[in-house]
């Protein structure tokens, strides 16, 4: 017997169709996941994003006006996209999950661009096309038939943007979510089902003068020191001899320059483009990394109340997507779960306590039970209506300072549950990117806007080598540093992480406190994670390294140097 299931849908070729009714709205749609047919490298084919373009319009033009069409723009992180879509659920989330130029204006008092830069289009009932996402890094353009998943889509236009920002700008989008702790950032990065999401939430719903900033996604500006005081985060470089230099090319040419004459162009702290003289740099000064929120409303999974069960009541009244029927096998199965979270939910002073005390008890265990019942059920959900505003980053152009980088993982063979890393073993685990899964995904951001397969095989391809020479993960990035083939968008990802952990401690967290017989249940588990974490941003110099046998020690107070 299947544990849960979806309505069908009225037709074979629908995209999208109502699922059960529960909170907002709850859109099934037919694909729940990465498409079958997926390409990012359109440009390798002279004309084929022409030729997709062109299926787009000529769908458009033939359609006319038998359907309703939206054209909506947005703003992320400074950068203007426009979506053109026939699909309302997508409409819906993208008008919900992103700022409008108006809105972009209204918040952070910045003037919005006047063109797009990324143009997407999203279009189902196209029969002449398969259900397929494709992407040209050339004329910043992408395209979607015949799937409604808006997964895909934001992680796709976030990619897409995120290649404007490095190669122009310097900034790194990076796939993460972050919390800022008595002023300070942590930012995790980490593969689906290590607990990023309970960690970001965790830590902010565990300890006072916390701020919650990301859930998915972080944009990231490296700074450098300028002696009237100011911080720029540079994103061009004109050398009085040679040609400029911009981007995250930057960072590099500035270390291996010191003392040449020029000028730099970047981004100040309120985000005014400045320009000094090179020798206005302060370059013995360390570099700092400011992290800036990306989305407007979250867009996050629904079996987040497996963690953090109050969030239930807001995720009620939100717009839904993919969230199943559950059988009553389901249900009994997950019986123990299901009732401590009914118990969570039941027992709140306030209005979520109210709504789930004037249902029976098997009513509120079936809604729980559909909320965690599908790793991909998602909730768009605006987290100011769970967290007083004062508790979250508002503006998305305030800069939060980062002082950590944890890498979450869950590997059980390892007895190691919190390490300091050196800056090869951090690279080294973002370039093998291994999943808890098996899989392997670089940087743990399976949605860059990349040759994929171009970059796997010239790490496997490392990876081969460094094992023959009898290696570890520690030698891959020496190994990458010196390789005369390494494609041009690895360079920039690994360039960017480097600098990244030069403005940061960086740490690897694994998350097995489940298997310590010592802990009672998920619950417990995740307060000695968050205990962890905090013991991890308190240390500020030397070595950190605990085991699952040693761990507790940290939790009463005693500091690793």
């Amino acid at each position: 017997m299947e544990q849960f299931t979806f309505p069908p849908p009225p037709n074979s070729q629908a995209p999208e169709w109502p699922g059960t009714p529960l909170g907002a709205s709850n859109t099934i749609t037919r694909t729940k996941t990465r498409t079958a047919v997926h390409d990012k490298t359109l440009d390798r084919v002279p004309g084929r994003r022409d030729e997709l373009v062109s299926a787009a319009v000529e769908y458009i033009a033939r359609r006319g006006v038998k359907e309703a069409l939206t054209l909506q723009d947005v703003i992320i992180h400074g950068v203007r996209v426009r979506a053109i879509t026939n699909s309302p659920h997508l409409h819906s989330q993208w008008v919900l999950n992103w700022y409008s130029p108006e809105e972009w204006q209204k918040v952070t008092g910045h003037a919005p661009p006047g063109q797009p830069q990324v143009t997407v289009y999203a279009l189902g009932g196209v029969g002449d096309q398969p259900e397929a996402a494709y992407y040209s890094r050339a004329t910043n353009t992408i395209v979607f038939f015949n799937t409604s998943y808006y997964g895909q889509l934001k992680s796709w236009v976030l990619g897409a943007v995120g290649r404007v920002l490095a190669e122009e700008w310097g900034i790194h989008s990076i796939h993460g979510a972050c919390v800022e702790k008595d002023g300070q950032g942590v930012l995790y990065i980490a593969p689906t089902g290590t607990g990023k999401s309970t960690s970001s939430y965790g830590l902010q719903a565990t300890y006072p003068n916390t701020r919650f900033h990301s859930d998915d996604w972080v944009y990231v500006r490296y700074t450098y020191a300028v002696r009237d005081g100011r911080r720029i985060a540079p994103f061009e470089v004109a050398p009085a001899h040679g040609e400029p230099v911009r981007g995250y090319r930057v960072f590099r040419w500035l270390e291996d320059h010191r003392g040449e004459s020029g000028q730099a162009r970047g981004i100040d702290l309120e985000n005014r483009e400045t320009a000094v003289p090179l020798s206005a740099l302060d370059l013995a000064q360390p570099v700092q990394a400011h992290a800036y929120t990306s989305e407007k409303i979250f867009y996050l999974r629904t079996n987040l109340v497996s963690s953090f069960p109050l969030a239930a009541y807001e995720m009620l009244r939100s717009p839904l997507e993919n969230v199943p029927d559950v059988s009553m096998k389901f249900i009994d199965d997950h019986a123990a779960e299901l009732d401590a979270l009914a118990d969570d939910v039941r027992r709140d002073p306030g209005p979520a306590g109210d709504y789930f005390q004037g249902m029976s008890r098997e009513q509120v265990r079936a809604i729980l039970a559909r909320l965690v019942a599908f790793d991909n059920g998602r909730a768009m959900l605006d987290i100011t209506h769970i967290l007083p505003s004062d508790r979250v980053v508002m503006n998305p152009m305030a800069p939060t300072q980062l002082g950590s980088v944890i890498l979450l993982k869950r590997d059980r063979r390892d007895r190691t549950v919190l390490e300091s890393l050196s800056l090869e073993k951090f690279i080294g685990r973002l370039l093998r990117g291994e999943t808890p899964d098996g899989k392997k995904e670089t940087a743990y951001n399976a949605y860059r806007a990349v040759d994929d397969e171009a970059e796997r095989r010239f790490i496997d391809r490392l990876e081969a080598e460094a094992a023959q020479a009898g290696g570890n993960i520690e030698v891959l990035y020496p190994a990458l540093r010196h390789h005369p083939e390494v494609p041009e968008t690895l360079a920039e990802e690994i360039e960017l992480f480097r600098v990244l952990f030069q403005a940061c401690r960086c740490y690897d967290l694994n998350t097995i406190l489940t298997t310590d017989p010592k802990v009672r249940g998920l619950k417990e588990a995740v307060a000695a994670t968050m205990g962890l974490i905090a013991h991890a941003l308190a240390v500020r110099q030397g070595a950190v390294r605990l085991a699952i046998d040693d761990y507790r020690r940290a939790l009463t107070g005693v500091v690793s140097t």
